[in-house]
């Protein structure tokens, strides 16, 4: 083989490999929302309504929740700012074993600018049964899934 003829050839693996390298990383990389660690919830259908644990909202994404067994039940977001709580999102129903995204307006409608809001769900029964609805939900959603709102 040539001299010039074996020089191209090794830039040439070369520039595959790094290109192999780069995209092995390009893939290994998503894009993530602040908080979007899953919260375990359980709601008893004998009461009327309950609310989550507030959690800090730290970005615009919608709230995931993933009801998991029970009942389907309605679900709304809360936000709170400066001590003041409000409803950031209509009334949905999702139904059990589903992925969703609530639209919501927590860190949009927060009055404290220069704080992060915190947000809840807020659970009230379709139908009064002596059951639980459990599942997860998070205050940032990083997946794309059913969306409501």
């Amino acid at each position: 083989m040539r001299k010039g003829k074996m020089k191209n050839s090794i830039v040439t693996i070369a520039m595959a490999m790094m290109l192999s390298v780069t995209a092995v990383v390009g893939f290994g990389t998503n894009a993530k929302a602040k908080n979007a660690s899953d919260k375990w919830y359980s709601f008893n259908n004998l009461n009327v309504d309950q609310d989550c644990a507030w959690q800090v909202k730290e970005d615009t994404s919608k709230v995931y929740v993933h009801p998991v067994s029970g009942p389907a039940i309605y679900y709304t977001v809360q936000g709170l700012s400066a001590g003041t709580t409000y409803k950031a999102s209509d009334k949905h129903v999702i139904p059990t074993g589903s992925k969703a995204s609530i639209t919501n307006h927590v860190f949009e409608w927060r009055i404290d600018t220069k704080n992060n809001p915190s947000a809840r769900l807020h659970m009230e029964r379709k139908i009064e049964r002596s059951v639980d609805t459990s599942g997860y939900w998070s205050p940032d959603s990083i997946g794309t899934y059913t969306i409501y709102g």
